[in-house]
């Protein structure tokens, strides 16, 4: 089988992250993060975007419980790409956040290309996602999509994809989704 997995807020917390960057910076929010985002309703989104990715934060980023082990594990029998909205100078830094983590392929390939790559090119099996106009177009594009639901922004995607809590259903979820095959 051939996996495919979005790499932050799936893989990897990078809304927890973000607010640690903020924290450590001093920086003041006017908005609940966990709920509207990170890098939103600041003067400037894209400099404050940049001044996070320009740091060391993107190579420090935790692994969502579990992660880590499920992937490395699913590994050893499929097929796991790796493909984030990063854009491709930031390949070095999530590259070395992942260091412990075994798959095919990992590519930054920037937001506007992320869609066109995996569907046109890596052609998954499975996807994990989280952005809800990209579990839609995976799902339109014929591709199984498995959703985190500990994001607020990801209620109501079961139109479109499988939601999970925990990492640990994942493997249930990837061998049901081959028997439907």
């Amino acid at each position: 089988m051939k996996i495919c997995s979005d790499v932050d807020g799936v893989i990897l917390n990078y809304i927890q992250g973000f607010i640690d960057f903020t924290q450590r910076e001093n920086i003041p929010y006017t908005h609940e993060p966990e709920l509207y985002g990170v890098i939103r309703n600041f003067p400037d989104n894209l400099g404050m975007r940049d001044q996070f990715h320009a740091g060391d934060s993107l190579r420090q980023l935790n692994y969502f419980d579990d992660s880590l082990q499920i992937l490395n594990m699913l590994a050893t029998q499929h097929e796991l790409h790796l493909v984030t909205a990063l854009e491709p100078e930031q390949f070095r830094k999530r590259e070395e956040n992942l260091a412990a983590l075994n798959y095919t392929s990992l590519q930054c390939v920037g937001d506007i290309r992320k869609e066109q790559i995996i569907v046109e090119e890596i052609q998954p099996d499975v996807m994990l996602e989280d952005r809800p106009e990209l579990i839609e177009a995976f799902y339109s594009a014929g591709i199984r999509v498995l959703f985190p639901d500990w994001h607020p922004y990801t209620k109501g995607m079961e139109r479109f994809g499988t939601p999970f809590s925990r990492w640990q259903e994942i493997p249930e979820l990837l061998q049901n989704a081959s028997k439907s095959n």
